[in-house]
């Protein structure tokens, strides 16, 4: 279940990102900068890197298109009329097949980045705005909603390919994921609601178990693009997540909240955004060099490929937080609420 899942990280990278902006949104709504300070902190911590791989994408078109057409067929000189703009304003979720081989292993992890920023441009406005209460019953009807845009979309537009159609990548079609962030963010800032949670363990243990089945249950059939998958399957795992997140906040002593406390777990977390921008386009490249070296080469070849890929994944995200991303936040963390 765990290989077969893997996928599923996005869904709790949304549930996270839902519950640390909004809770950080919810905390500061009165703040005379509240706009100014949020999207100054954001431009900081998303923007430079990505716009970095954007450029190292670019130039690497630009400069090993002999190279690159001796194997694949597919345009390689990327038009500026074209995919690339959509790539700097974030809206390359909204037609991901234009990118052919290079594009696809490079920007492919581009889609949440996307989904990411263009909740930034709802999320704040709705928190700042609406009450608590009329907050909770637009978060609620955003998660009864979704599915049954998915499953619109799924009706009426074709799958792209290799399964990452319009009903997974289109921030309305998840925004119940990142909806169950924000509502956790809420209860989890709402005295009374914890108070009763914190007399009812057993609930919340029983939920955790019950929803883990239903996530066992997936796993046996873990298509992106299945029925069940995309009218209740995210949101279920989306629930689960927000189930994990609550059960770890409550229970801080407990095995699952040690668990999470580990000191490599933190530290994958610390570099999660570089790790995550550049980790399947290095993966394509380490394999690629070995099928150009040796045709066709034993298994075991792919196999080592991969761990070099892997240990240069880190060695990259170490270096670029250490040199560009701490620096980065440092200075937009000079921008106070």
């Amino acid at each position: 279940m765990g290989a077969a899942m893997g996928w599923t990280g996005v869904d709790l990278f949304f549930v996270l990102s839902g519950f640390l902006i909004g809770g950080i949104l919810l905390d500061v709504k009165d703040s005379p900068s509240y706009y100014k300070t949020f999207y100054i902190r954001r431009f900081y911590r998303i923007v430079p890197i990505y716009y970095l791989w954007l450029l190292g994408y670019i130039l690497l078109l630009l400069s090993l298109r002999d190279l690159y057409s001796t194997y694949y067929s597919d345009p390689f000189i990327p038009s500026l009329k074209g995919g690339v703009l959509w790539l700097f304003a974030f809206v390359q979720n909204v037609s991901f097949d234009r990118y052919m081989t290079l594009g696809w292993v490079w920007l492919v992890p581009t889609w949440s980045l996307a989904v990411e920023e263009q909740f930034y441009m709802v999320a704040p406005l709705l928190i700042r705005r609406l009450s608590r209460q009329a907050l909770a019953l637009v978060l609620g009807a955003t998660i009864f909603i979704a599915p049954l845009l998915r499953l619109w979309v799924r009706s009426h537009f074709p799958i792209m390919g290799a399964n990452w159609d319009l009903a997974y990548i289109l921030m309305p079609c998840r925004a119940d994921t990142l909806a169950i962030g924000v509502l956790a963010a809420l209860f989890w800032r709402t005295p009374s609601l914890r108070a009763w949670l914190s007399n009812r363990a057993w609930l919340l243990y029983g939920l955790t178990g019950a929803f883990f089945a239903g996530m066992v249950l997936l796993g046996r059939s873990p298509d992106l693009s299945s029925f069940s998958m995309q009218s209740v399957g995210y949101t279920w795992i989306a629930l689960f997540y927000g189930l994990v997140l609550i059960l770890v906040l409550e229970k801080p002593q407990g095995l699952l909240a040690w668990l999470m406390r580990a000191k490599w777990l933190r530290e994958i977390g610390r570099l999660s955004y570089c790790i995550y921008l550049i980790h399947f386009a290095t993966w394509w490249v380490f394999h690629l060099c070995v099928f150009l070296v040796e045709g066709r080469p034993p298994e075991w070849h792919y196999t080592a490929a991969s761990c070099a890929a892997l240990i240069a994944v880190y060695a990259v995200a170490r270096i670029s937080w250490r040199d560009i991303e701490y620096p980065l936040l440092r200075r937009g963390s000079a921008f106070q609420y």
